[in-house]
């Protein structure tokens, strides 16, 4: 995984990089955001290839449970 930096009107964004899914569950996204945010990032960049496909299956309703943790 390669964070990439990114400076726009003084906001701070990273993007992250990978080829492989790195958000599996609710851990491992919080995870990943409170890294990022402890490192200074006010917004984060993450491509849909790095997410669970499991995650946009509306009936599993992962994604409210993880939009509702973050």
């Amino acid at each position: 995984m390669e964070i990439k930096e990114h400076l726009v009107s003084d906001i701070k964004i990273a993007e992250v990089i990978s080829n492989e899914i790195i958000i599996v569950n609710t851990e491992t996204a919080l995870d990943i955001l409170g890294n990022l945010y402890y490192q200074g990032f006010d917004k984060i960049i993450i491509h849909e290839n790095n997410i669970t496909p499991a995650f946009f299956d509306l009936k599993t309703k992962n994604s409210r449970r993880y939009t509702s943790k973050i």
